[in-house]
């Protein structure tokens, strides 16, 4: 015994309408910004949202959190990031590389190790971001930290 489906016309056609009903929902900011002679550019963007972490001790994972933030930097800077404009700048001069942050360093520090570890997470221009970096002790996270970890 073999079972036949019959295409059922009116499904489909409902279910194509959801669909561009969806899509013009979408459209719509997009397309009234340009008819109000709005010459911004209108555009997709990629995520950019970070949770960022100060934690004493040698590693994440034994660490114990002492402040946390957010940070968003599209379409606009934003978050509980003290300075999310100078953050997101430093990131983006370095393509989201936080490996690559770099400081002035004309700050001297003690001596005293007192590990301070940082730690970033969450998605930087559409791209997984995971990042941890153990400082031997706070001046030392202030003087290299850059403006992405001084909260």
């Amino acid at each position: 015994m073999t079972m036949t489906h019959k295409r059922n016309p009116l499904r489909r056609t409902a279910i194509l309408g959801l669909i561009t009903a969806a899509a013009m929902t979408a459209l719509a900011p997009a397309a009234g910004a340009a008819e109000a002679g709005d010459t911004g550019e209108s555009r997709l963007y990629a995520p950019s949202a970070l949770v960022l972490t100060v934690s004493d001790g040698e590693d994440a994972a034994t660490a114990t959190p002492l402040r946390a933030v957010t940070l968003s930097c599209m379409p606009s800077p934003g978050g509980t990031h003290p300075d999310p404009q100078k953050a997101c700048d430093a990131l983006r001069a370095v393509d989201g590389r936080f490996s690559a942050l770099k400081s002035d360093g004309t700050r001297a520090c003690v001596k005293i190790y007192d590990p301070v570890v940082v730690t970033a997470e969450g998605v930087w221009e559409g791209r997984r971001v995971q990042f941890e970096r153990t400082y031997g002790n706070s001046c030392v996270l202030g003087a290299e930290g850059t403006p992405v970890f001084a909260f």
